[in-house]
């Protein structure tokens, strides 16, 4: 039986106003980025106003990965070199880097990111517009977990425990200690920090991917997503088996064997650059 109510933990993770999971300068964007006359200069300033988090996008713009002859020494000087897109991922990605890891949750972080990187390829090889915003949501995906480790920390170890010692999937695991699972509280976050349904639906069901109504493609992308970086190594937890995939995510979004090979190809090759750098 769930040793604590849904309600409960739920009070738990929304009352806690200094709650780490999503740094402001990622809401900030997200929000601005949202706006139909958003501009470059005003993600460029609040980059900037972030010293930390500045030095890291030059970083990366001035790596060698993107390899310009000439150093990149502002965000605005990025932002016309490399592109808004390029150089909001890189600020959500050092942000979320940030917080994953003072959470201790380096093995999230990697997971993570994977999945954000395969999101973003194979949104952008399906056509969909904004295939940014599907990237954010495969770096979110998980942050119900986060949460639950940072604000409940004895639960999010008795789930971990009961996962590992009766060989469960995680989410088979919450429900038996807590009733509910870490993607809905990724719902609850995201309806917290007033997320488009975009975002939400596609954190809040990647595990259930036929749920979503609004965003169903993006839902089927993050799920299909989620399994494949478990499949090539990157999960959250070591040695765990892969859960099953949703065959109508799968057919929805529409890989053959010669795409899926590309897409992996070209998402590993981007995860390895900014997980090294960061």
């Amino acid at each position: 039986m769930p040793t604590v109510t849904s309600t409960e933990i739920r009070r738990r993770i929304e009352t806690v106003g200094d709650l780490p999971t999503l740094p402001l300068v990622v809401h900030k964007i997200i929000s601005i980025s949202n706006r139909p006359n958003s501009s470059a200069e005003e993600i460029a300033q609040i980059i900037e106003k972030d010293q930390v988090l500045a030095a890291k996008v030059l970083k990366l713009a001035n790596s060698p990965y993107y390899g310009f002859p000439k150093r990149i020494s502002t965000v605005s000087h990025a932002v016309v070199i490399l592109g808004l897109n390029i150089v909001k991922r890189m600020a959500i990605c050092a942000s979320v880097f940030d917080m994953m890891m003072a959470a201790g949750m380096g093995q999230l972080w990697r997971h993570s990111l994977a999945v954000a990187m395969t999101c973003h390829t194979l949104a952008t090889r399906a056509g969909l517009p904004h295939p940014e915003e599907v990237f954010v949501a495969g770096l979110l995906h998980d942050i119900g977990q986060v949460a639950l480790y940072t604000k409940a920390p004895d639960l999010a170890a008795q789930v971990e425990r009961t996962m590992l010692s009766h060989d469960l999937w995680r989410t088979e695991a919450e429900q038996e200690i807590l009733s509910l699972t870490h993607a809905e509280m990724a719902g609850w976050l995201a309806d917290h920090w007033n997320l488009p349904t975009s975002l939400k639906e596609p954190m809040m069901y990647h595990h259930q991917p036929t749920l979503a109504r609004d965003a169903p493609l993006q839902t089927a992308i993050v799920h299909v997503a989620d399994i494949l970086a478990k499949a090539m190594g990157c999960g959250a937890v070591d040695n765990q088996s892969v859960s099953p995939l949703a065959p109508k995510a799968w057919k929805l979004v529409n890989l053959d064997d010669n795409a899926l090979a590309a897409c992996v190809d070209i998402a590993w090759r981007d995860f390895d650059t900014i997980d090294d750098l960061l």
